[in-house]
């Protein structure tokens, strides 16, 4: 009988330590939430297009914390420079999640949580990785392949046990960068229109799904077709007005379109008196080859990749020094009216490539394009009149 009651005693101690142990590895498996913060757009251009970041929870410890990739310093050493060369460096930072929340709430810029239900591997390797990085936390900034959001979709997609890979993610999608970027900002905008200016035909090719993860909203989406038993959606903050980029300046197309009529007014002006005003002249080709400058740099001399195939230089030819010389000289040289013939020719490939699909160009540019083939063409007349 005592033996019966021993092995009986024996047996309930063993279902006690075993629920204690379940119990524990339960709770132990439950400690740690990650979740994907996706930040809405703010009324400046930094803050256009959005943010992301990755939230960490200790349920056991009570911290809860957010990992941070957009964190840069205006202050820094050649920050500027580096920015303007295509190596602006970021770093990951860590934040106080309620800090965090509050400031953007104050922002009036919606928050929408991602939880993720993650298996333990697949957590382990995230908080490893995570607070590995924070050991060599900065990088090179780049606005469409290595940003805040596309490292936060990077360890989603690939450091999860494929939990969140389909065949959507390699499909082509049926937009371009350059057409992503209108649609966070008008391209009635002098933001958009910097944008069009100095970044190439290489932003007008389809991109496939997963490139289109460089705005957080597109990752957002991506993650909310995951709703249910893989992933808890949480909206933390939804302000009751949109928050958007707005500029409280004249727009482009009217001061573009200002300049235009100013342009082709002088230039019928100048035909029926006959006289040439070379100062208006002066000030194209500057403008004009000071911007194919720029162009010029970014596509050959800088690490931006965007920055290549950019045809604007068609219109901003950077030669277009050497007139300013050319038309000041007591006898005009013989080769500007060649030079000037070949200025039209460019923009009217310019036209050409647009039409085709080549590169797309900003829209506030066609009454400028406009204007200076008139111009051009009443230099090619009068030029060739002053020298006969």
């Amino acid at each position: 009988m005592n033996k019966t009651y021993i092995n009986i005693l024996f047996a309930l101690l063993l279902m006690f330590f075993s629920i204690t142990i379940n119990a524990y590895e339960l709770e132990n498996k439950n400690r740690y939430k990650i979740s994907i913060l996706s930040i809405g757009e703010g009324p400046s251009l930094v803050d256009a297009f959005g943010h992301t970041a990755i939230r960490v929870k200790d349920e056991e410890l009570k911290n809860d914390v957010v990992f941070n990739f957009g964190v840069y310093d205006f202050n820094s050493p050649n920050f500027y420079s580096n920015f303007v060369k295509g190596r602006p460096e970021y770093k990951l930072g860590i934040q106080n999640y309620y800090d965090l929340t509050q400031n953007y709430i104050r922002q009036k810029r919606y928050i929408v949580e991602h939880q993720l239900n993650l298996d333990q591997n697949s957590i382990k390797i995230i908080i490893d990785l995570l607070v590995e990085k924070l050991n060599d936390p900065y990088y090179i900034y780049d606005y469409f392949r290595d940003n805040c959001t596309t490292r936060a979709a990077d360890i989603v997609i690939d450091k999860t046990n494929n939990k969140f890979k389909n065949e959507k993610l390699y499909s082509e999608d049926t937009l371009s960068y350059r057409e992503l970027i209108h649609g966070k900002i008008n391209e009635n905008s002098w933001a958009a229109l910097g944008i069009d200016l100095c970044l190439g035909a290489i932003i007008d090719k389809k991109i496939k799904t997963r490139e289109t993860f460089f705005l957080p909203e597109n990752l957002m989406n991506y993650l909310d077709l995951y709703k249910g038993d893989i992933i808890k959606r949480n909206i933390i903050y939804s302000p009751e007005s949109d928050n958007s980029y707005f500029e409280n300046v004249p727009s482009p197309l009217l001061i573009n379109l200002i300049l235009s009529l100013i342009i082709v007014v002088i230039t019928i002006s100048n035909f029926k008196s006959n006289k040439w005003n070379k100062s208006l002249d002066t000030l194209i080709f500057l403008i004009s080859a000071s911007i194919g400058i720029l162009i010029i740099y970014l596509w050959f001399f800088s690490n931006h990749f965007a920055g290549a195939q950019n045809f604007n230089f068609l219109w901003a030819f950077p030669f277009n020094f050497a007139l300013i010389l050319a038309i000041y000289k007591n006898k005009i040289p013989y080769w500007s009216i060649g030079y000037i013939k070949l200025l039209i020719i460019l923009i009217i490939l310019l036209f050409l490539h647009w039409f085709t699909g080549v590169q797309k160009y900003n829209l506030t540019l066609l009454p400028i394009f406009v204007a200076l083939l008139i111009r051009y063409s009443f230099l090619v007349y009068q030029i060739n009149k002053t020298i006969q």
